[in-house]
């Protein structure tokens, strides 16, 4: 099945707004085995948007467009769509139910136009927002001799496009064109291995791959591998999956950081803290905070990681950790120190800590230098890390250095 995407908003084609929906949208489908052949931008303009869909119609088997389901003018996806496929729009109850109480309770007067957002196709199906107050909408178009023809509209707001994607639109796709059995994938993540190397000790598998399927993707310090199944049922494609995933991790066991689409590198640390029941603390420099963001960022993470400090200069430094002048150089020693510290102030077992001696250049635009990383364990030696850091922008800087520092808590925890 060759699915099409069509990505509809002005806002996307003038740079204003990142087009993060097509890329949701085209991991979704191809998770369920689909995938995407083409992708298109439009803006808000009735001849191109009918043009665009008519391109759409001729060449692929499900189209989904996002955005332009809403209350104004210029939203005009549902009313292009109907206009090609033949039918006619009506108001949906259930989804203008939700639009009516919406501004009941919160006492203001329903707009004239705020009724477009329940409109739906007549003889299609309607996808309820229960986040949001534009209905989704399917419509299957016939085909002699062929399969069906999908059309499906998603709302543009992306926490709305993904809970009505992943919630109704992806059970709706599959119970539609899966009739051979189901497909499942596994995805298995490694992290301080570079893709080149993971694809050139997976090329005899990927040559030879029949079922499941394997797919390598790179992310900054990490590798994803996606395993794709087709079995009778589910139970049958998932233990495809870790039959070869096990197989697999006779090469990689040691770069591995857990399964699942979402699974990080902050994840994995959480998770193996949890797991030793020990907690941790961070004092960070130049990174300004970036390592304890990305861990609170993790949920659960309060019964392992007690917070931290951001000291940016000396003084500051100085003050909160009691050193004295001469104490306070940028390297080795005052990462030990501070990690060490840290640890003993916060009441934690290990303390980590990230410092940098950097240079900016003439411009200012771009820094190098060296970042210096402790991590103190109750008793163990405290142990030290230093990373060259080239020459790039300090906000590149800062997330090179954060991974490097989680990397270091992961090899630590073993």
């Amino acid at each position: 099945m060759k699915a099409e995407i069509i990505s509809v908003g002005t806002e996307l084609l003038m740079g204003y707004v990142v087009d993060t929906n097509a890329t949701t949208i085209a991991q979704e489908l191809l998770d369920i085995g689909i995938g995407t052949y083409y992708r298109q931008i439009i803006g808000d303009n009735p001849e191109r948007m009918r043009e665009a869909v008519e391109i759409a119609a001729e060449r692929s088997d499900l189209v989904v467009l996002t955005g332009g389901l809403g209350p104004t003018k210029d939203d005009i996806t549902k009313h292009v769509v109907a206009e090609i496929v033949g039918d006619e729009l009506v108001e949906d109850p259930e989804q203008l139910k939700k639009i009516v109480d919406y501004f009941k309770n919160r006492g203001d007067d329903l707009p004239d136009n705020i009724y477009r957002q329940a409109l739906t196709f007549k003889n299609g199906l309607t996808f309820l927002n229960e986040v949001g107050l534009a209905c989704g909408s399917a419509y299957e178009v016939e085909r002699p001799g062929d399969v069906p023809q999908h059309f499906v509209l998603l709302p543009g707001p992306p926490f709305e496009m993904t809970h009505m994607l992943k919630n109704y639109v992806k059970p709706y796709i599959q119970s539609k064109v899966q009739t051979d059995g189901v497909i499942e994938s596994l995805y298995m993540n490694l992290y301080g291995i570079g893709e080149s190397k993971v694809a050139d000790q997976l090329d005899e598998l990927i040559e030879n791959q029949t079922n499941p399927t394997i797919a390598v993707y790179a992310k900054p310090r990490q590798v994803t591998i996606r395993l794709t199944a087709n079995a009778a049922d589910t139970e049958s494609a998932r233990k495809l999956n870790l039959e070869l995933a096990e197989t697999i991790l006779e090469d990689f066991s040691p770069y591995f950081i857990g399964y699942g689409e979402e699974q990080t590198i902050e994840h994995f640390v959480v998770e193996r803290l949890k797991k030793e029941e020990a907690t941790l603390s961070v004092v960070e420099g130049f990174t300004s905070g970036k390592v304890m963001e990305s861990l609170a960022a993790v949920s659960g993470v309060s019964s392992v990681f007690a917070g931290g400090v951001i000291a940016l200069n000396e003084q500051a430094t100085s003050r909160l950790f009691e050193l004295e002048d001469t104490e306070y150089k940028i390297g080795e020693a005052l990462a030990v120190r501070l990690a060490e510290q840290c640890a003993e102030q916060c009441g934690t077992e290990l303390g980590l800590s990230v410092i940098g001696d950097l240079t900016a250049n003439e411009d200012k635009h771009l820094a190098s230098g060296t970042a210096y990383i402790g991590l103190a364990r109750k008793g163990k030696a405290t142990q030290v890390k230093t990373y060259p850091l080239n020459e790039r922008p300090l906000a590149v800087l800062r997330l090179i250095a954060k991974n490097e520092a989680l990397a270091f808590v992961k090899d630590m925890l073993g």
